[in-house]
């Protein structure tokens, strides 16, 4: 470990001094990075630091709000069975955060993941020093791995993925990620394919389990959906409105001319017909607004608080964090964005199926291979290769109520089938803290 650990923070600490005058003004620039950034770097107001010894801690890593909700499903099963224990969350980005104060209690710690310098990160694990660290999904930090195992800390990747870019990145480098995967103590990973590549890339095959995907636990199941008439009151809309909710869409902006082409073509057919906007970055709410406008229509934002009263001149764009759910509620039929374009990846598919939503995605789902396909194949989803494909769909579902019956019951169906990776992830934890 000295030599792969001093090589990796001597070229790192090189690469960051001569790229200095590039990526500090643009961390001070951006808000989502200068919010956070004296925080990353160590920076620990004393009342965390007087929770940190309130109890010893539980550390669970999650990157951002789709990361946190799989901890969050951890968490809450976790909690009865570690009443000694207190759980310390990090995420990195600031949606993360955001979503994450609001769910987490007084009873938990939450920090930002502090940032990837030895001094820094070495600071931060001695703060919290935690019995156990879990980090969910993948997010492999080697001062962290290395930091974790000097103390001898077990460390867990709990619902563990590797994407193939993720897995050609990492076989450039792979003598120094298989020393870092070998201060791993478990990898609980989601499918064969995710096991494949961990091994492929070092890690112990005798350390490596396929436990499924925390995510079809997390996913609530409601066979007869009701709409959120809260959420309806709020926006002004009218009750059985019927709504083209396109999620997601890629930061990109090239999906979103996408919908509203859609959605012109569907009001030919359905003139009741209404279209809302949920960009995957909240902050591209005021491009999207723009969009709208050049197209005819009127931008309402939920961020600004804006009423959804007229879906005939009006398109809504909901760029807030944390309320998809509750508009998944108000929806006819979802398209799951971030897969119809290259290079993808996708986005959750999981949960509006388990809402009672027929939904439909592209075939560019490389992040949730393993469950996209598979979840179509059981006919609980429908892929579509291209725009005018996904238009045809939506107004063929959309004719068919028994047609989306059935692909909601195939869907929630394998849903069921596929529950359990939760408890045994908790079983793997609190083996390793007795």
């Amino acid at each position: 470990m000295p030599f792969y650990s001093t090589a990796y923070n001597i070229i790192g600490s090189i690469a960051a001094g001569i790229t200095l005058p590039v990526w500090l003004p643009y961390v001070l620039a951006k808000r989502k990075y200068r919010l956070s950034f004296l925080r990353r770097s160590g920076f620990i107001s004393n009342n965390i630091k007087n929770k940190l010894q309130r109890k010893p801690n539980i550390w669970i890593h999650a990157v951002s709000v789709g990361e946190f909700n799989l901890a969050s499903t951890l968490i809450e099963k976790l909690k009865p069975l570690c009443p000694g224990h207190q759980f310390v969350v990090s995420v990195t980005t600031l949606t993360g955060y955001e979503v994450a104060s609001k769910k987490l209690t007084d009873d938990d710690v939450l920090i930002f993941f502090p940032t990837e310098f030895r001094p820094v990160m070495n600071r931060i694990i001695n703060l919290v020093n935690p019995k156990i660290a879990v980090i969910v999904e993948t997010e492999i930090w080697p001062n962290f791995v290395y930091g974790l195992s000097k103390y001898d800390i077990p460390l867990v990747l709990a619902n563990g993925r590797i994407s193939e870019k993720s897995f050609s990145r990492y076989k450039l480098v792979k003598p120094f990620i298989k020393n870092v995967l070998q201060n791993f103590t478990r990898f609980n990973m989601q499918t064969d394919h995710d096991a494949e590549r961990i091994m492929g890339i070092g890690a112990d095959k005798n350390k490596v389990s396929i436990i499924g995907n925390i995510k079809f636990d997390s996913a609530k199941i409601i066979e007869k959906p009701t709409p959120d008439t809260e959420f309806l009151n709020e926006l002004s809309l009218k009750p059985g409105t019927p709504v083209f909710l396109a999620a997601a869409l890629e930061k990109t902006g090239r999906e979103d001319p996408i919908a509203i082409n859609i959605f012109e073509k569907l009001r030919e057919k359905f003139p009741d017909a209404a279209l809302i906007i949920v960009p995957r970055h909240p902050e591209r709410g005021a491009d999207i607004a723009k969009l709208v406008s050049s197209r005819g229509f009127i931008p309402r934002q939920r961020s600004k608080g804006e009423k959804f009263d007229n879906p005939e001149t009006q398109i809504f764009i909901l760029d807030t964090v944390g309320e998809l759910a509750r508009l998944y509620t108000l929806a006819k039929i979802v398209y799951v964005g971030k897969s119809l374009l290259k290079p993808g990846g996708g986005q959750n598919m999981i949960e509006p199926v388990g809402l009672g939503l027929p939904v439909i995605y592209g075939k560019y789902t490389g992040n949730f291979r393993g469950i996209a396909d598979v979840l179509a194949s059981h006919g609980g989803a429908k892929i579509v290769t291209d725009e005018n494909d996904l238009t045809k769909t939506v107004i063929d579902l959309w004719n068919n109520s028994e047609i989306t019956t059935q692909m909601v019951i195939n869907g929630q169906n394998y849903i069921r089938s596929q529950q359990g990776a939760t408890q045994k992830n908790i079983n793997t934890i609190l083996s390793l803290l007795k």
